[in-house]
């Protein structure tokens, strides 16, 4: 008897430490990991065994990414282009810098360009024009001019006076644009061609900056960039140094198969940019060197592509000067490029026989959609309606242009 009421006496208390651990184990959970869910993970062995394997999982796909981001961080060189003649390229930044660093040039680029001298060059051509591409703190510092060396530019008459200096500048500015820049406003003009007058009014401009603004207004693509920003199918100019100017860097456009499926988006694109070529002031520029390669894009710029060459962009005007008298046999004795003339009775050329919206048709937007169009898209109408004259189908078009595009 006494045996039985001793076991029974264990038991109980046996049982009371279970329930005493218990709820401590309880009252930890909630302490520890607070709601219901939780407190069953906490407090069973597969629970906690579950939350070991989680933690351990986690800290290693934590370390796998900082191990792999790393290199990334160290080894992630700028892509240079296979082939590039990266010597070539040097010897012409070297000889612009020797050059600023002996005063013979200037420019509101050279300072950064030539301060360390390390460059780390992407890209360079060379042909009608040179080409430099530098990596330049995370972004692409394109510099162009027609030919490699400060040298094989011509110098200016250093003896004129600052102002037969300015007009000197009008005098070529309206050769090369044939817009008629009044001689009344080329302080305007000098301050839009050298920015740096902006800053020191009143001050001559220093022989460097003489020599390296002929070196620059030598170039028609310069003139062009730089004195008609207004027609928004150029690109920006950044800077210059000496005879190189800075444009701003552009994503070039190469037409590919599956771009099909955007093809209505690149049409839009078309329009504005033929649009704006046409609506530059009474002087519509001339675009003679069509095609999908010579389109940039940007971000910057909805609705429309811009011209990353422009070598053969004329406004109407200068490309009639250049046509117009010009002796011939037949009519291709009176081409410039994609831009036409007759060759007429007394064996010299016209005027431009046909225009930017033929070109457009021909080697762009026919391309682009072959023989597939519809009467319902004035754009492509336009293009294919050859049951009336090319100035019928512009006037719709123009119309087109006013109720769709009139925000390109």
């Amino acid at each position: 008897m006494d045996t039985e009421d001793e076991e029974e006496a264990n038991g109980k208390m046996a049982m009371t430490m279970d329930d005493s651990s218990g709820d401590d184990c309880i009252d930890r959970c909630e302490e520890e990991c607070g709601s219901e869910a939780w407190r069953i993970a906490c407090c069973s062995r597969v629970g906690r065994i579950c939350i070991m394997t989680i933690f351990v999982i986690f800290m290693y796909l934590l370390l796998s990414a900082l191990q792999f981001s790393e290199p990334a961080k160290l080894g992630g060189e700028p892509e240079v282009r296979q082939g590039i003649n990266l010597t070539r390229a040097q010897e012409v930044l070297e000889s612009l810098c020797d050059a600023y660093d002996q005063g013979k040039v200037s420019g509101d680029s050279c300072n950064r360009l030539c301060f360390s001298r390390k460059w780390t060059i992407t890209d360079y051509y060379e042909g009608n024009k040179i080409a430099v591409i530098i990596k330049d703190g995370g972004q692409n510092a394109v510099y162009k001019s027609s030919k490699p060396f400060f040298s094989q530019f011509p110098q200016p008459d250093f003896s004129m006076s600052n102002d037969d200096f300015s007009n000197k500048v009008v005098d070529l500015i309206n050769d090369e644009l044939r817009l008629g820049w009044p001689k009344h406003y080329r302080r305007h003009l000098m301050e839009t061609l050298w920015p740096t007058l902006l800053r020191t009014k009143g001050e001559e401009m220093s022989r460097a900056d003489r020599h390296s603004l002929y070196s620059l207004i030598s170039q028609p693509e310069f003139i062009l960039f730089r004195v008609l920003p207004l027609t928004r199918v150029t690109p920006k100019i950044i800077g210059t140094c000496g005879h190189l100017y800075q444009t701003e860097s552009l994503v070039a456009f190469r037409m590919k198969g599956y771009y099909t499926n955007l093809k209505a988006k690149i049409l839009v694109h078309l329009m504005g940019t033929l649009k704006l070529l046409y609506e530059f002031l009474d002087e519509p520029l001339q675009w003679c060197d069509v095609r999908f390669d010579n389109l940039g894009l940007s971000a910057d710029y909805p609705k429309r592509f811009v011209l990353m060459d422009g070598d053969m962009v004329y406004t109407r005007s200068k490309l009639n000067s250049l046509l117009e008298g010009r002796p011939c046999q037949n009519d291709e004795d009176c081409r410039i490029g994609d831009c036409t003339s007759r060759c007429t009775a007394n064996l010299t050329c016209s005027q431009r026989s046909n225009g930017n919206l033929e070109v457009f048709c021909e080697k762009l937007v026919n391309k682009l959609f072959n023989n597939n169009w519809s009467k319902n898209n004035k754009y492509l109408t336009a293009c294919r309606d050859t049951g009336r004259n090319i100035t019928q189908r512009l006037n719709e078009l123009r119309l087109a242009w006013s109720w769709n595009l009139s925000d390109v």
